[in-house]
């Protein structure tokens, strides 16, 4: 009997031994110092800071990243969340109230409960769920977003009244197993985001849109890093929420990350998105797509497939000791008579950010710095048959004004010990379509085809140029977001927060309509939360 029990107690230790497996939150509030080690010229070549989320494994490369990550106000709430444990998790409350001046019922709140809870199963294997639940009012312009899409930016279908103001409930929850094969390689089946670049946005692939399950295998291998990303989304059009009849998507992405210098990063990403529902047959996941080196566009040409591909390039590189440069090219479609012709050719599919990011900016250890410009084409993201656009869930895949548009961005942060404080101001021109019923695109609207551009003569022809960003309606669109907290739990960026939004939009045709809105309260962060929006179109509900 005692040799039982010692084999059994054996075996659990075994079982419940501390492995730092598995994935960070994807939530700069909490990854942000670590991005910054990364990003630092002294960082291990194995380190790849443009793939989020972060391996936690990857935390014992960077040197003092038991330091990053301050511990919780309570000891026994440290205790509770620390990693350490075979088993550990923290419950979640969130409560905020404020108000929205200017507006109807300026009163606003945001309410919600959930939690998270982490099982380290030995030193190859881990498991992770956390969910959340709200139920909130809304300013005028996320409102009038969550109306037009009927979804809460990122975080869910949106139940409630149709109308202004209404109550709105809405949900989100990820989850992952995480299997360490050997020496190189992680594979990962779950439910959650991803997140390719170094910038504030991106153009490949954010945070923007809501959860979505994925099979993933991360490579790492001497000073590259590749990453197969298997994916399914949902078209939810018409669906009135109901999860059984959203139309099933499949995509399947690249990112191949290279340390080519030791300031020097190259990367290449690719994706393909093919819709599951064919008119002919149901055509499932399609095999040929589960190669792991092709380059998918000319698998396509190969194949002679009509599925929607895009294929980018980001060159990043260190200056001085904490600064990064960094750079994305996206494209869609691209014919290089065209452009240089300028007449604004429709198919011209391309989209280019270029930024800079300094981690103790001005030897002020916490301050970070930020500067960033994406410039994205019409049309860009969309496809013929609409089912295939870069979208999941009335949301774009990448940007979150997803096409026609340009965008210039200035970050400030400071953080220490437990304070964090950010500020975010953009300035954007927007695209807007002319056409009250929905059915003409000028390139902003994702969710109509290319075929919906205007006519251009009486034989039913389209209009194959003159399409420009800013067209054919310019909005100007001015957004500042700051924010000040002391984080109680850091491993889940649950803080005592207060925070403030000054937004202006300035249509060329319609009314301005400005936004003041002050919130105070405690909020969770386990995953960033997208504030960045604009009601662009309208979809079926």
């Amino acid at each position: 009997m005692r040799r039982t029990c010692l084999v059994v107690t054996t075996l659990l230790s075994a079982f419940m031994a501390t492995a730092q497996q598995g994935w960070l939150p994807l939530s700069t509030d909490i990854d942000g110092p670590i991005g910054g080690r990364i990003r630092s010229i002294k960082a291990d070549p194995a380190l790849h800071s443009g793939i989020r989320p972060y391996l936690r494994e990857d935390l014992k490369l960077i040197p003092g990243a038991d330091s990053l990550v301050p511990k919780a106000w309570r000891p026994w709430l440290d205790s509770l969340s620390k990693p350490r444990h075979g088993v550990y998790g923290t419950p979640f409350a969130e409560a905020m109230i404020g108000g929205s001046f200017g507006e109807k019922d300026p009163i606003k709140f945001r309410t919600g409960l959930g939690g998270q809870l982490d099982w380290s199963a030995g030193k190859r294997w881990s498991l992770h769920v956390d969910g959340m639940v709200w139920a909130e009012t809304l300013p005028n312009y996320l409102d009038s977003v969550v109306r037009s899409i009927h979804v809460t930016p990122g975080e869910g279908y949106a139940y409630g009244d149709a109308g202004a103001g209404s109550v709105r409930t809405h949900h989100d929850w990820s989850a992952w197993v995480d299997h360490k094969a050997g020496q190189y390689f992680h594979i990962t089946l779950g439910r959650g985001k991803n997140f390719f670049g170094e910038g504030l946005r991106s153009l490949f692939l954010s945070d923007n849109a809501y959860s979505y399950p994925y099979l993933r295998i991360t490579t790492t291998v001497w000073k590259v890093r590749y990453v197969n990303l298997f994916a399914a989304m949902s078209d939810i059009r018409g669906t009135n929420g109901q999860w059984n009849s959203f139309d099933l998507k499949w995509t399947s992405m690249h990112y191949l990350s290279w340390n080519a210098l030791s300031r020097l990063n190259i990367s290449l990403f690719e994706a393909i998105i093919w819709q599951d529902n064919d008119p002919a047959y149901r055509r499932g996941f399609d095999i040929n797509y589960l190669n792991p080196v092709i380059f998918y566009r000319p698998a396509e040409f190969g194949l002679g497939s009509p599925d929607n591909a895009l294929l980018g390039f980001a060159v990043n590189t260190r200056v001085g000791r904490r600064t990064l440069l960094y750079g994305q090219l996206m494209f869609d479609e691209f014919l290089l008579r065209e452009v240089r012709g300028g007449r604004g050719w429709f198919a011209n599919k391309q989209g280019v950010q270029f930024g800079a990011v300094g981690h103790d900016a001005f030897n002020r250890k916490g301050l970070t710095l930020r500067a960033e410009f994406n410039y994205v084409r019409p049309f860009m993201y969309t496809h013929s048959d609409t089912r295939q656009n870069y979208a999941h869930f009335n949301q774009p895949l990448a940007h979150p004004y997803g096409s026609n548009f340009w965008e210039a961005l200035v970050q400030g942060e400071w953080r220490k010990d437990h304070w964090l404080v950010r500020e975010v101001f953009s300035f954007a021109v927007l695209g807007q379509d002319t056409s009250t019923a929905n059915d003409q695109s000028y390139g902003n609207n994702m969710f109509l085809p290319e075929s919906a551009r205007p006519v251009r003569d009486s034989d039913g022809r389209l209009e194959n140029y003159g399409y420009y960003l800013g067209g054919p309606s310019m909005v100007h669109l001015y957004h500042n977001e700051l924010r000040a907290g002391w984080i109680i739990e850091p491993r889940s960026g649950w803080m005592l927060e207060a925070a403030w939004t000054l937004r202006v939009r300035v249509p060329e045709r319609g009314d301005d309509l400005m936004t003041n809105y002050l919130r105070l309260g405690i909020s969770v962060n386990l995953r960033d939360r997208h504030v960045f929006q604009d009601a662009r179109y309208v979809l079926a509900k």
